[in-house]
C-alpha cells in the first residue's frame, strides 16, 4: 500500500512538472514579444521616412513596448502613422490586428533624422568674408535645425557673417549675408540696355546692396533716381 501510495505521488508531482512547463509554453506564444512588435515598428518607420542620401535615420522604441501583453496576432500586423502626424517628426506608431483577438495599441517612438551641416570651426567676425578654413561639418539631428541651413561649402565660402559667430554655431540663412558690393554715396558703373544696345555712364549709389539686390541709384545725366540691380562690385544695371 506504501508503495502503491509513493508511486500515486510521484505521479502527480510529474503531471504538475508537465503542467507547469505546458502552461509556461502556451503562455509565452500566446502573446506578441517585443522584440517582434519592435521589430514591426522599426521598419515601418525605416521605410516611411524620407531623407538626403548622407542621412541616417535613427528610431528608438519606448522601453514601455515590453510591459504590452497583447494576444498572437492570426494575421499579419498592420502599422500606421497617427492622423494628421508629421512623418519626419512622429512621436508614436499605431499597431493595428485584425486577427481572431483583434486589438489597436500606441507605441510611442523617437525619431532622429541625423544629416551634415555646415558650422563655424572659428570665431566668425562680423563683416568678413568667409573662408573654407574657417568652416567645417558637423552631425545634427534635422528635427532641431532651421530649413535654411548650409551642406555645401560652395554656397558659403565668400559670404559674411551678419553678427559675431562662435565656434560650432550651425550656419543659416539668418546669420549670414553677402557681401556688400556697393555702398552708399559711392560713384559706381551704372549700365542702362535697352534691346541689344547697352550704355554705360555714371551714378550715385544712394544705398548699400549685394549681389542682386535693387537699390536706388542717381543718374546724373538724367538728374533723376533710377532702380538698379547690383551686378558686381560697384557695378548695377538699370532696372527696364
Amino acid at each position: 500500500m506504501g508503495s502503491r501510495n509513493k508511486e500515486v505521488n510521484s505521479f502527480r508531482i510529474a503531471l504538475m512538472i508537465f503542467a507547469s512547463c505546458c502552461s509556461q509554453t502556451i503562455f509565452a506564444d500566446t502573446f506578441e514579444t517585443p522584440a517582434h512588435l519592435q521589430e514591426i515598428t522599426k521598419a515601418f518607420l525605416t521605410q516611411n521616412i524620407t531623407g538626403e542620401a548622407d542621412d541616417t535615420v535613427v528610431v528608438t522604441v519606448s522601453p514601455s513596448i515590453a510591459q504590452l501583453q497583447l494576444p498572437t496576432c492570426t494575421r499579419e500586423i498592420e502599422a500606421d502613422f497617427p492622423t494628421n502626424t508629421n512623418k519626419d517628426q512622429a512621436t508614436g506608431i499605431e499597431l493595428t490586428c485584425n486577427g481572431t483577438a483583434a486589438w489597436h495599441v500606441l507605441v510611442p517612438v523617437s525619431v532622429q533624422i541625423n544629416t551634415k551641416v555646415l558650422v563655424a570651426k572659428q570665431t566668425l567676425m562680423p563683416k568678413e568674408p568667409i573662408t573654407e578654413d574657417e568652416i567645417e561639418y558637423a552631425t545634427y539631428d534635422k528635427n532641431h535645425l532651421y530649413n535654411s541651413y548650409f551642406k555645401n561649402k560652395e554656397e558659403v565660402v565668400g559670404q559674411v557673417a551678419a553678427h559675431l559667430i562662435t565656434p560650432g554655431v550651425v550656419l543659416t540663412k539668418k546669420n549670414l549675408q553677402q557681401p556688400i558690393l556697393i555702398h552708399r554715396n559711392e560713384a559706381i558703373s551704372l549700365t542702362a540696355k535697352i534691346h541689344s544696345i547697352s550704355v554705360t555712364m555714371q551714378g550715385i549709389a544712394k544705398s548699400d546692396g549685394s549681389i542682386n539686390t535693387t537699390i536706388k541709384v542717381y543718374n546724373p545725366t538724367s538728374k533723376r533716381l533710377v532702380d538698379a540691380i547690383v551686378v558686381g562690385t560697384g557695378k548695377a544695371e538699370i532696372v527696364a
